[in-house]
C-alpha cells in the first residue's frame, strides 16, 4: 500500500471515530430525565457528572444514579467502538499503531467538540477515554482508574484533612470537583500504563492532552483563586 492510500484510510478512521464520539449521550439522558438542556445548566459540561447533578436536583438521587451509569457506559461504548473499528478495518493494510492513536484521538475529539453542537459544547472525555483503554488492553482500565482515584482522594485529604464518603452523592462530588487530584492523576497514570504496556503510551498521551485542554478554564480559575488567597 502506498502512502496516499494509507493516509486516505487513516482519514476514514478519523472521520468514523469522530462521528462515533460526537453522540451526546449526556444531552439526551438529561433531557429525557429532567427536561433540562445540559449545555446551559450547571457546569455546562455535556458529561456524566453534570448530568448527575442536574437530574438529582430536578428529580431524585436514584434517578440521577441511573442516568450517571447510563451515560458512563454509553460513553465508554463510544471509545470501545472506535478502537474496534480500527481493528475491524485493519485488513485494509494501514499502519495499525498510527490508526489506534488516530482512533483514540478523534473519538475523544468528537465527544469534547461534537459537530451537532457546532463544535463547542461537549464533555471532558473521561468516560470515552475509559472505553478506549478497555478496548486497547482491558487490564489498563483498572490501572488508570485506580491511579486516578488514588490521586483524587489523596489530594482531597491534603486539602480538607478528611474524607466525606457517607453517600454516593458525596463520593461523586469529590471525584467531580477535586481538580488538582484529577490533573495529578492524569499525569501520574501515564507511568504505570507505560510499564504495563509501552505501546499504550502514545494513544493514552494523545487522549490525555485532549482531556487537559478541556480543563483549561478550570485550571485558570484555580490559578486565579490561588493568587487571590
Amino acid at each position: 500500500m502506498n502512502s496516499i492510500e494509507s493516509n486516505a484510510w487513516l482519514a476514514l478512521i478519523a472521520a468514523i471515530a469522530y462521528i462515533v464520539g460526537s453522540f451526546p449521550t449526556a444531552y439526551f439522558v438529561t433531557k429525557g430525565m429532567s427536561k433540562k438542556d445540559i449545555r446551559f445548566e450547571g457546569s455546562h459540561n455535556v458529561g456524566a457528572m453534570n448530568a448527575y447533578s442536574l437530574i438529582k436536583s430536578n428529580r431524585s438521587e436514584k434517578l440521577a444514579a441511573t442516568g450517571l451509569v447510563t451515560i458512563l457506559f454509553t460513553d465508554m461504548g463510544k471509545g470501545v467502538l472506535a478502537i474496534y473499528v480500527v481493528r475491524w478495518l485493519a485488513l485494509l493494510g494501514y499502519n495499525h499503531q498510527a490508526a489506534l492513536i488516530i482512533g483514540s484521538l478523534f473519538v475523544i475529539l468528537g465527544h469534547n467538540y461534537p459537530f451537532c453542537f457546532k463544535f463547542r459544547e461537549g464533555g471532558i472525555g473521561f468516560a470515552t477515554f475509559m472505553g478506549v483503554l478497555l478496548a486497547l488492553k482491558a487490564p489498563a482500565l483498572p490501572i488508570w482508574v485506580g491511579t486516578m482515584l488514588l490521586a483524587i482522594f489523596v489530594a482531597e485529604y491534603i486539602q480538607v484533612r478528611k474524607w466525606n464518603l457517607t453517600s454516593l452523592s458525596k463520593i461523586i462530588s469529590i471525584i467531580g470537583t477535586q481538580l488538582p487530584g484529577r490533573l495529578a492523576g492524569l499525569g501520574i497514570a501515564l507511568v504505570p500504563l507505560y510499564f504495563f504496556n509501552p505501546r499504550l503510551l502514545f494513544p493514552v498521551l494523545a487522549a490525555t492532552v485532549l482531556i487537559l485542554i478541556k480543563h483549561t478554564d478550570s485550571i485558570k480559575a484555580l490559578v486565579r483563586a490561588s493568587k487571590s488567597r
